[in-house]
Parts: C-alpha cells; sequence; structure tokens
C-alpha cells in the first residue's frame, strides 16, 4: 500500500504533470472552484488563498478544451485536516454529519483546512479569508458559517 499522507503525496505530485481533458459541451462554465473530479481552484481563488495560507502546497493544473483549442490553469491545493471536531458535533445512524461543531482549541490559528473524521469534504476558512472572499466576484463557492465555541468560522463548498 502506498503513503498517501500530504507530505508524501505533495511529494509524488511536484513531479506529475497533471493534465485533465474537458467533456465536450455547447458551453462549459470555468467556476473558481472545482470539486470534481479533484478539488481544484482557479488562479485567481488561489492567488487570494495564497496571501492568508502562503505555506499551503500547490500544483498546476491544466484543463484542456481540445475541440476549442484552449486551456486554462488551474491549482490542487493539498490541505491540511485538522482533528479539531467537538464532542457537540453530532452524526446520523449511517456516520454522515448532522451537525458540525468545532473546537477552537485544536484548530488554533489555521486560515484554511479540511475537517478530519467526517464523510463530507467541507474546507473551513477563517473569517478574515471569507471576508476577503465576498469581496470579490468568485464564481461556484458557497459559504456557509460553521458553529464553534466562542467564534464564528465559514466553510466553502460548491
Amino acid at each position: 500500500m502506498s503513503d498517501c499522507s500530504p507530505p508524501a503525496l505533495s511529494g509524488r505530485l511536484d513531479e506529475a504533470v497533471i493534465q485533465f481533458d474537458i467533456k465536450q459541451k455547447k458551453e462549459n462554465d470555468y467556476l473558481d472552484f472545482l470539486d470534481r473530479p479533484i478539488p481544484l481552484y482557479s488562479n485567481r481563488l488561489k492567488t487570494i488563498i495564497h496571501k492568508f495560507a502562503p505555506k499551503l502546497f500547490v500544483k498546476s493544473v491544466v484543463l484542456v478544451d481540445m475541440e476549442r483549442i484552449k486551456q486554462d490553469l488551474y491549482w490542487l491545493m493539498i490541505l491540511p485536516r485538522m482533528n479539531c471536531l467537538s464532542e457537540k458535533s453530532e452524526f446520523h445512524k449511517d456516520g454522515s454529519l448532522k451537525r458540525l461543531v468545532l473546537d477552537p482549541e485544536k484548530i488554533g490559528r489555521h486560515t484554511i483546512f479540511q475537517v478530519e473524521g467526517i464523510r463530507e469534504p467541507y474546507i473551513i476558512i477563517d473569517l478574515r479569508l471569507a471576508e476577503a472572499l465576498l469581496r470579490r466576484d468568485f464564481f461556484g463557492i458557497r459559504l456557509k458559517k460553521a458553529e464553534q465555541a466562542g467564534r464564528r468560522m465559514s466553510h466553502a463548498h460548491d
């Protein structure tokens, strides 16, 4: 079994050339955040996130539309996974998340991360980054407040 931890994964990705061919449609919408086949961030979005979290591993990915002879630059980011669930978090019987509650003591000063211990691929961002995103005209991003003792954070999803 291969090691897929963030440091090992980022080391292997650093060497790779990643390109995805775009499925042919009448018109393709290029959102700032794509969640499939893997989470990808537009160059504009990556620039803002990088200002708040400059140490994140990023890898360029090219989306290729062969029919229109067009290439678009996106970025794969390896986000840290934080074990930051509060014991107040609630789950359905099937293990899916019913109520997300974050423990601020476990989060520390992290600006952007994913939550360890849940199935859902939520990306948690701090309020400063959320406000910076809201001041710009991004497409494909929806922010929702996440419950946390003492303060509010936002989680982003498409």
